[in-house]
């Protein structure tokens, strides 16, 4: 399983981001959050194409 399918399940059993830190060049670590029991877990990702279908699914899917 890739990482943005892992991102897309984390999303459906509650889980938000709650903030990225991306390197031009190197890896990009996201943390995540789910609000209702208190969970927390970070990810780490290399793939350039990866982050960037990440960052869309992240923009696409959070609250403003």
């Amino acid at each position: 399983m890739n990482e943005l399918e892992k991102i897309k399940k984390m999303y459906d059993n509650g889980f938000r981001c709650i903030r990225y830190d991306d390197t031009k060049d190197g890896d990009m670590c996201i943390y995540f959050k789910n609000f209702d029991n208190e969970d927390s877990r970070a990810l780490r990702v290399k793939n350039f194409e990866q982050k960037m279908q990440i960052k869309n699914f992240i923009s696409q899917n959070s609250m403003r």
